[in-house]
């Protein structure tokens, strides 16, 4: 699977899938994914073109805060 290096590092699922929040944040703190290796419903272009700008979005706010 694609997300066999990330074993112990972030929550992957039973199918290997990146376990995300709706802003595409993971389990490990400033770490963000989107697109067909998470947990997004729908497996298309568009839908992770769509959660790769939340997701990067979302890495913006982390690092202001952070920061």
């Amino acid at each position: 699977m694609m997300t066999d290096w990330l074993k112990g590092a972030v929550e992957l699922t039973s199918h290997g899938e990146i376990a995300v929040d709706a802003k595409g944040q993971t389990s490990a703190s400033g770490v963000f994914a989107a697109g067909d290796a998470t947990t997004s419903p729908f497996k298309q272009i568009v839908i992770a073109m769509g959660d790769g700008a939340t997701a990067s979005l979302a890495a913006f706010e982390h690092l202001i805060r952070t920061s």
